[in-house]
């Protein structure tokens, strides 16, 4: 159980208006150990560069696993054309996410944040093509061109791995009427299984509300997993070598919808051959000015792929905040899942309250 009560206080002050500061002081309880801690949070924004650090400051002689004095949570440039980017490393998709599928550096770690949650990536835009990179400290390591071929063809192609797995992704897009677009996959992981797929997506952007559509059909040999490289990879990844010598054929759909600042949605749904239903949904929801409602679930049920145990990949998490007043506000956050560090399920809350000025 790890328990976080934390009193926040958030204050901007501004350079030109392009510096924010955060300070908090909070209370810590990991396994045995427990420790209070203060931190100061500056963000600085200057044009197309970026500066975002955490500096943590220890009230005793005790550390939590993992913690550290200085976390630079990022530091960027980023024109719009080119850009480089070392810190926090989240969402991180290829294509349609047959072989990179929302990929992030910040779910393995302890619950603070420390710089081995970190890595780098880069992307520089030429005519018709862009170049993109990326390392972390996990060493994972990849690379992806994009180019458009032609007003109606857009062709990618990517190289990604780490320690104990490699895979290479070819991808396809065309234009459609009425805004749709078709599109076609092929990953092969190295020495493993491969797979492809086929299918539309179809976006709606009206000023305050935006949403995007994407299903289609997918074909894959024995030993692949579909997005093997994902937010799960440095937790809970995919055992190829338990998949067996059956192909997997099935269906995916993924919902995303967002409506201003009162509704924020996404939803998976999988079903394959051989392997039972599998859902991942968040939802971030405002119903009131004065209240803030959060949830999420991944179940990630695959026979043979990953069990629906908390132990082997199963996250459930929630967050619900009220507004007293307009500069407080109290926040109530939950999480259960399983935390390598300790090789074990952990329930963890933090409760917090915010003031803003």
């Amino acid at each position: 159980m790890a328990l976080l009560w934390c009193l926040q206080a958030e204050g901007i002050s501004s350079i030109r208006d392009n510096l924010s500061n955060g300070i908090s002081i909070g209370y810590i309880k990991a396994g045995s150990a427990d420790a209070m801690s203060l931190t100061w949070r500056p963000d600085l924004k200057w044009g197309a560069w970026g500066l975002g650090v955490d500096v943590n400051m220890p009230i005793g002689n005790v550390r939590p696993d993992g913690y550290e004095s200085l976390v630079l949570r990022h530091i960027e440039y980023d024109d719009g054309l080119k850009g480089l980017r070392y810190g926090v490393l989240e969402g991180i998709t290829w294509g349609h996410g047959l072989l990179v599928k929302n990929y992030s550096t910040r779910v393995a770690g302890p619950l603070i944040l420390n710089n081995n949650q970190t890595g780098i990536k880069g992307y520089y835009t030429f005519d018709k093509v862009q170049v993109q990179a990326l390392g972390t400290w996990s060493h994972l390591y990849g690379g992806r061109i994009t180019e458009k071929v032609h007003p109606m063809l857009t062709l990618g192609q990517g190289y990604i791995s780490n320690t104990s797995q490699a895979g290479i992704q070819l991808d396809a897009a065309v234009p459609l009427p009425l805004g749709f677009n078709g599109y076609a996959e092929y990953a092969q992981l190295m020495n493993n299984g491969q797979g492809s797929s086929i299918g539309v997506d179809w976006g709606f952007d009206a000023l305050a509300f935006v949403t995007k559509f994407d299903m289609g059909y997918r074909m894959m040999s024995s030993r692949f997993a579909p997005g093997y490289f994902n937010a799960d990879l440095e937790i809970d990844p995919t055992n190829l070598a338990s998949l067996g010598a059956s192909s997997r054929n099935g269906y995916f759909a993924e919902l995303t919808a967002l409506a201003g600042s009162y509704l924020n949605l996404i939803a998976l749904y999988e079903s394959y051959q051989g392997s039972n239903t599998a859902v991942t949904a968040q939802l971030d929801s405002k119903p009131r000015e004065d209240l803030l409602l959060s949830a999420y679930y991944k179940q990630p049920n695959f026979v043979d792929f990953t069990a629906l145990s908390f132990e082997q990949g199963a996250i459930l998490g929630a967050k619900v905040g009220y507004k007293v007043n307009p500069f407080t506000m109290m926040i109530a956050h939950f999480k259960k899942a399983y935390d390598p560090s300790v090789a074990k399920v952990v329930e963890s809350q933090w409760y917090e309250v915010a003031f803003s000025f």
